[in-house]
């Protein structure tokens, strides 16, 4: 078995700073969320949101390095009941969002929050799986450096996410309840395969 190679600390800051934009980047609840928050002018509630999925996925990345993840990953029925509450809490969002985007774009939605964001994450099987798959070969390849790049540019990504909405937002106000009924679609898809994938995981 050949040995593990370190990474120079430049080349781990910039592999975690190019690997965190490649996750955060694609659509998913939590930059739905944030999107939806962040054209509302409720900037606040957008950066929380993602504070609270930052902070999840640093528990599990505590969990990957301890060995709690390859744990939970021999039971996959605790999995499927984590991934069922994580369900349901995207369901309620898309139907809070559903619910404010047919009382109009001015209407106050469904707040993002710090609880929401990490709950979301924390709830995911996916983000279970990834970190199962990447967590303890990232932190020992690339050592403190890559992970402190990693978490400090979604940060940054986060910030720069939210403002860029918020600009759109003002450039043309009724793109808010397109964005808002976009939403409401990837928030339930969402959550119904995370149910599935959930229901499989508790017949197996």
């Amino acid at each position: 078995m050949s040995p593990i190679t370190h990474l120079s600390v430049w080349h781990a800051v910039i592999a975690g700073a190019l690997l965190s934009i490649s996750i955060a980047a694609p659509p998913g609840p939590v930059t739905t969320i944030m999107a939806n928050s962040s054209m509302r002018g409720r900037m606040r509630e957008s950066l929380l949101t993602a504070c609270g999925a930052i902070v999840g996925d640093m528990v599990w990345l505590a969990l990957a390095i301890i060995g709690a993840v390859a744990f939970l990953n021999q039971r996959p029925r605790v999995v499927g009941m984590l991934g069922l509450a994580g369900a349901l809490l995207l369901l309620w969002m898309a139907w809070s969002t559903w619910r404010t985007a047919r009382a109009g774009m001015h209407a106050d939605g469904t707040p993002g929050s710090w609880k929401i964001g990490f709950f979301t994450v924390l709830t995911s099987p996916f983000s279970l799986a990834w970190w199962l798959a990447n967590g303890t070969l990232l932190y020992t390849v690339w050592g403190w450096p890559g992970i402190i790049a990693f978490f400090c540019t979604g940060a940054l990504y986060a910030a720069a996410f939210t403002y860029a909405f918020r600009w759109v937002g003002r450039k043309a106000m009724s793109a808010i309840l397109w964005v808002a009924y976009v939403s409401v679609v990837m928030l339930a898809g969402f959550g119904l395969y995370v149910g599935w994938t959930s229901l499989r995981l508790l017949h197996v």
